[in-house]
């Protein structure tokens, strides 16, 4: 995905403690110096910083060698004031976005927001907050309740290094949100840290759900989850927790459609339309993101099927896959989301030192590499941060005072594809090129 470095940029590479951008992006001088972006420091300079990583935005590659350097710069180490998170968002949403010319599949990067003068009034910071906080199961005796519409995880912990799953906790928990889990996997986290989303096998009798804030319904293959097999699953958990806990089940790319349907009538909370999930066995690898583009119709497949079955407002959806900042964030609320999940972005984060994403074989021996506990989780905090700043930026920029507010309406698709995949309106022309058929399904 990297363009080729010379080796006079290899080396100049090795010499910097941080991440390095892409040859193309020129440097900002600094003095007699000439420093990575991801190095500079806040302030002065953080105009042209963001202008630089916001160009990046518009390629083709998800995890581009410069969005990867963005993250790095959203995560950097020591404390990051509301108010330095502000001025680079502020900035890299004011920088020009290149769109890929005749991207053949669509991608947050071709959706745009309306200017709000163009809808109605910007809301004052100032004088009126932004709420940012959301609820999965509202009605449950104990609903998850997160401080932002975001959830971590996304990976499978499992298979990677253990730092990365006690960063993960430590971050998550410190930001206030939920940490996606394998129910397997609870043990491992530290006792009454932080609230997790426990993922459970269809197939298989729940294990202790104790330490669980909320359930997640999976399955190894997507035909698996039928509405007998669920509703199995699901009589298990609620005998086991007392129906206490949202509870909800993943609604993958290849068959979205197909599992809301079936699952409608169940006593569901919410659904987790997963982007990276496009063929039917589920993706085993695990940074299912590093290693193909997200399918992001599956949100439009999931909302559209809600909406049918008028259940739009009494079940939330996760989406999950390819989130990297609060733009595409934003827009995934925009077009129906509760919540989204960081997953790839919160690992780049970490303080990896990552110049690129090769490979997940190259990525998981980098990952190895030794990290600092409290650092780490607090660069996971630092982006997770830096999202949701940027998130409630783009809803008062909408004239939102929620970010459950934030609708279709506030977006325009810059392509077709775009278009046939969100339901969005193409920008100049009031028409969207999303098709549905005699039983409502695109």
């Amino acid at each position: 995905m990297a363009d080729e470095k010379s080796p006079q940029s290899e080396s100049s590479a090795k010499s910097r403690d941080g991440a390095t951008l892409s040859p193309k992006l020129r440097e900002v001088q600094l003095g007699e110096e000439n420093l990575p972006i991801a190095e500079l420091p806040i302030g002065k300079h953080i105009a042209e910083v963001a202008r630089h990583y916001k160009h990046a935005a518009g390629k083709s590659d998800t995890y581009s060698p410069e969005v990867v350097d963005m993250i790095y710069h959203m995560s950097r180490e020591g404390d990051m004031s509301d108010a330095a998170i502000r001025q680079f968002v502020a900035a890299k949403l004011a920088a020009e976005v290149e769109q890929p010319a005749g991207s053949p599949q669509a991608t947050w990067d071709q959706l745009v927001f309306l200017s709000a003068n163009l809808t109605r009034l910007v809301i004052d910071p100032y004088r009126e907050k932004c709420n940012s906080e959301v609820s999965l199961g509202p009605d449950r005796a104990r609903p998850l309740r997160l401080a932002w519409p975001i959830v971590t995880g996304g990976v499978d912990f499992a298979q990677l290094p253990e730092q990365v799953l006690a960063a993960f906790a430590a971050g998550t928990a410190a930001s206030d949100l939920a940490l996606m889990i394998s129910a397997a996997q609870l043990s491992s986290l530290p006792t009454g840290g932080v609230s997790a989303i426990a993922v459970v096998d269809v197939d298989e009798p729940p294990p202790e759900l104790a330490r669980a804030a909320a359930v997640e319904i999976s399955a190894a293959r997507a035909d698996l989850l039928t509405a007998e097999k669920v509703a199995a699953a699901l009589a298990a958990i609620h005998e086991q927790t007392g129906g206490a806990i949202p509870v909800g089940v993943v609604a993958p790319a290849e068959c979205a459609r197909r599992v809301v349907d079936e699952t409608i009538d169940l006593e569901l909370d919410f659904y987790v339309a997963d982007a990276q999930w496009t063929e039917v066995a589920r993706p085993s690898g695990p940074l299912p993101e590093a290693t193909a583009g997200p399918a992001i119709r599956v949100l439009a497949d999931t909302v559209d099927r809600l909406r049918h079955h008028c259940r739009e407002e009494t079940r939330q959806v996760v989406y999950r896959g390819g989130i990297r900042d609060g733009a595409d964030a934003g827009k995934a609320i925009c077009c129906g989301a509760t919540a989204v999940t960081i997953g790839l972005a919160g690992v780049v984060g970490l303080g990896h030192k990552l110049t690129e994403l090769k490979d997940e074989a190259t990525l998981l021996e980098k990952l190895a590499a030794p990290l600092d506990d409290a650092d780490a989780a607090r660069r996971l905090a630092n982006v997770a941060k830096s999202v949701a700043i940027e998130v409630t930026m783009l809803a008062r920029a909408c004239g939102k005072s929620s970010v459950t507010n934030m609708e279709p309406e506030d977006l325009r698709s810059m392509s077709i594809a775009a278009s046939e995949a969100t339901g969005i309106p193409l920008a100049g022309r009031d028409i969207q090129f999303r098709r549905y058929g005699e039983n409502g399904q695109a």
